[in-house]
């Protein structure tokens, strides 16, 4: 048995008067009870000397030191010993959180900050990252628990793998770190490749090669497979390697080599589309196939033969080139000058016509020849010439008793203007009175002033007695006259008594197909008369817009991120390939053409407004944009017979103001000249060509208030004139069949709205109700 230790004169204790525990030379119990209140103060050498301890007396072992601030972790999702090592797994882009309490078990009150090591700094969150606690065993909040969450992102930095952690709790009042407990986060794989494949087009005569390249975006290495196949299945196709194991961030590089069939001996270049693959080994997944296409050369070419023959005529062509002439330029010049010039190049004046001088043009000067200057000519030849004549007159047609819309048919037919009178007359109105009178010769194009009134129904006829003649004294000259006038004021009442019948009326058929975007899905949907309800044209996964109808299916801008690209899409919405990569906006297909006219985006101003650019969808090559004069052009529309483009301008403030009209000669619309101004509002939403000579415009006051449906007319000089408007129909898009509107409606120009049908030559326009949805197009 050991001896019993002995206490040093100089100890000190105390007995805490809480718990009973003895405390050697301390101020503090180790319950956090203050001990002090026990001293003696006394320190007279008078006083007595304590008592001495009997030999066997020996004191309690002072309690272990415990920390001065407690912290611990725990799962939330988890039941376990609190003492276990916490450990938890997550997927990138996903968080999980962690509980951590924090115990101040120190004698003083005190601050302390919270953090975790171990991880980047943006992929944890504490909910109270700074903590105010009392020490244990006071009144107060001596303990507090605080949600550690951790939300790796979905990127490749968050390495699949293991990632040791520590949550750090740091006194404020020390300045030191007092507190630790370790974790574990366990990030789990994810894959995210991205493939390239260049180029898109490649020549050769026996092979061609394509080279790919797929980058791993992921956060974990992967075996990336590379396939490609022929879409006709008629050339043989080699992938070289066809498996590569591509680290994190890294690419995987391989070569797609296509074989010929045959090879062409003489012949014209075959194209031969390859469909490029790729997916990730072990994973299942549906690949997106990148399309790019091999152009397989002929040794000879088809023309060899044609060129042999051309080579054997060289000497007679040479012979007759010798005899030719360049044709001068005769425009601007008088016939005399035009004799003079001609004389000086060895050519007569041949056929002399007029036609009516266009403006600047001074009155007997040439304003048109044939062959155009510049061409090439044997000498001796004659050079037509076109002078420029007054402006031609015509006979103004008679149009009483007809409706408005008969009168301004006809009218324009005999190449006349026409003004209704009051200009907010319905279609159906009856002319009642003309100025100028018919048979008057007027200047082509110049206006005819027509007084309309609303129809009356007719009167149910009844019969009645026939009244007996009688004699009635003779005219005089003044009461003939008298009678003359007042028979030629009142209308003809035969064709005003007649009213548009029922099958008259169901003569006009209704569109039948319908296609539209979802502002919120992005997705493209159909609506057809026959099954009443709207049908998902196209998958989830592609992102479009503003669909037109083309040929073989329909155009639309794919939207990927900030990327946007003009795609094709087929009938059935199941293919979509790419036409062209660029800012571009509002795709519309004319069908006379067969080209694609759309916007790309440039400068500052509407979202959607830049230049207009057209290329043909079935040859995609690089598109061509049309001179703009400094415009900001936006929301095209082709003409119904595809001789213009019609598109809205921005003003100075930004938004479309004006309608402008471009001649559309030729495929290339570089070649275009500027456009001309055909149309001024104070805003402009939206433009659609209902028949060759009227337009459907949503036209506002200014750009905060909301647009309203106008008909235009076409003057003979191609400008337009206000023919009726529709205060009541207001909305953001229009989209034309023949006399049938689609108008989208809604809050938001952005947003889905209710798309209603419309009859624009009824008086009551409003036919029906379709879908709702953004970017209506007819396509049937």
């Amino acid at each position: 048995m050991p001896e019993p230790q002995m206490i040093s004169p100089a100890a000190r204790e105390l007995e805490c008067p809480k718990c009973g525990t003895v405390a050697l030379n301390r101020d503090f119990c180790a319950c956090g009870e203050y001990l002090g209140w026990e001293l003696v103060l006394a320190t007279d050498e008078d006083a007595p000397a304590p008592a001495a301890q009997p030999p066997g007396y020996r004191p309690p072992e002072p309690a272990e030191a415990r920390p001065a601030t407690l912290l611990t972790l725990r799962d939330p999702a988890r039941v376990d010993d609190p003492s276990a090592a916490v450990a938890v797994s997550v997927v990138p882009g996903i968080e999980v959180a962690v509980l951590a309490t924090l115990r101040n078990q120190g004698e003083i009150v005190d601050t302390y900050d919270l953090r975790v090591d171990g991880l980047p700094e943006s992929w944890w969150t504490i909910s109270t990252p700074t903590v105010f606690l009392n020490p244990w065993g006071t009144a107060g909040d001596y303990q507090q628990d605080v949600l550690v969450r951790l939300h790796p992102p979905r990127t490749p930095a968050s390495e699949a793998r293991a990632w040791p952690l520590m949550v750090v709790a740091r006194s404020r009042t020390r300045g030191v770190d007092v507190a630790w407990v370790p974790a574990t986060l366990t990030v789990q794989p994810f894959q995210n490749t991205v493939m390239h494949v260049a180029p898109e087009r490649r020549r050769g005569r026996r092979h061609a090669q394509f080279e790919v390249a797929v980058t791993n975006q992921g956060n974990c290495p992967m075996e990336i497979v590379v396939g490609a196949t022929d879409t006709e299945a008629s050339c043989p196709v080699a992938v070289y390697p066809e498996r590569t194991l591509v680290p994190v961030g890294g690419t995987g590089v391989a070569v797609v080599r296509v074989g010929v069939a045959r090879p062409i001996l003489v012949g014209r270049p075959a194209d031969h589309q390859v469909d490029v693959t790729h997916r990730v080994s072990g994973v299942e997944s549906e690949p997106v196939p990148r399309r790019v296409v091999f152009r397989q050369k002929p040794w000879l070419p088809w023309w060899l033969p044609a060129t042999v023959l051309a080579f054997a005529t060289v000497a007679i062509v040479v012979a007759l080139l010798k005899r030719d002439t360049e044709v001068p330029k005769l425009k601007g010049s008088t016939v005399p000058e035009a004799l003079v010039i001609l004389e000086k190049h060895g050519l007569q004046l041949g056929r002399t016509t007029y036609a009516t001088a266009p403006k600047g043009a001074a009155l007997g000067t040439v304003i048109a020849q044939s062959p155009a200057g510049g061409d090439g000519m044997e000498k001796g030849e004659r050079v037509n010439i076109t002078l420029a004549a007054p402006a031609k007159t015509g006979v103004v047609p008679p149009v009483n008793g007809m409706t408005l819309a008969q009168a301004a048919d006809a009218l324009t037919g005999a190449k006349f203007g026409y003004s209704p009178q009051p200009s907010s007359a319905g279609n159906d109105w009856v002319v009642i009175r003309q100025d100028p009178a018919p048979g008057t010769k007027r200047a082509l194009g110049s206006p005819v002033i027509l007084a309309v009134e609303d129809p009356t129904p007719a009167d149910a006829a009844t019969p009645s007695q026939t009244p007996t003649p009688s004699p009635s004294p003779t005219p005089t000259v003044a009461a003939a006259k008298a009678a003359s006038a007042k028979s030629a004021a009142a209308p003809k009442k035969a064709p005003v008594a007649k009213k548009p019948t029922a099958t008259a009326a169901k003569a006009a058929k209704l569109p039948s197909h319908l296609v539209f975007a979802g502002a919120t899905s992005g997705q493209l949907y159909q609506w057809t008369s026959a099954d009443k309800q709207a049908a998902r044209l196209t998958a989830a996964k592609y992102r479009l817009e503003t669909p037109t109808r083309t040929d073989n299916g329909y155009a639309a801008v794919h939207v990927t991120g900030k990327a946007r690209h003009l795609v094709r899409i087929s009938a059935d919405g199941t293919t979509v390939e790419p036409l062209a990569d660029g800012d571009y906006h509002r795709p519309v297909f004319s069908k006379d053409r067969g080209l694609l006219a759309f916007i790309d985006r440039t400068g500052k101003g509407p979202a959607d407004a830049g230049r207009v650019c057209v290329l043909d969808p079935q040859d995609p090559v690089a598109p061509t944009c049309a001179k703009a004069r400094g415009l900001r052009l936006g929301r095209p529309t082709w003409a119904p017979d595809g001789r213009s483009v019609l598109a809205l301008a921005t003003g100075g403030a930004g938004t479309y103001t004006r309608l402008v009209s471009y001649a559309a000669t030729g495929g290339d619309a570089s070649t275009w000249k500027a456009p001309k101004t055909a149309y001024r509002a104070g805003s402009i939403r939206s433009a659609a060509w209902v028949g060759n000579q009227r337009l459907a415009v949503l036209v506002a006051d200014h750009a905060a208030a909301p647009a309203h449906l106008r008909l235009l007319t076409r003057r003979p000089d191609g400008t337009f004139a206000p023919l009726k408007d529709f205060p009541s129909l207001t909305g953001h898009e229009l989209a034309a069949s023949g006399r049938h509107v689609a108008l989208r409606g809604g809050e938001r120009s952005s947003a889905d709205g209710t798309i209603t049908l419309l009859d624009v030559t009824r008086e009551r326009p409003r036919v029906g109700r379709l879908p709702n949805g953004v970017n209506p197009a007819w396509a049937g």
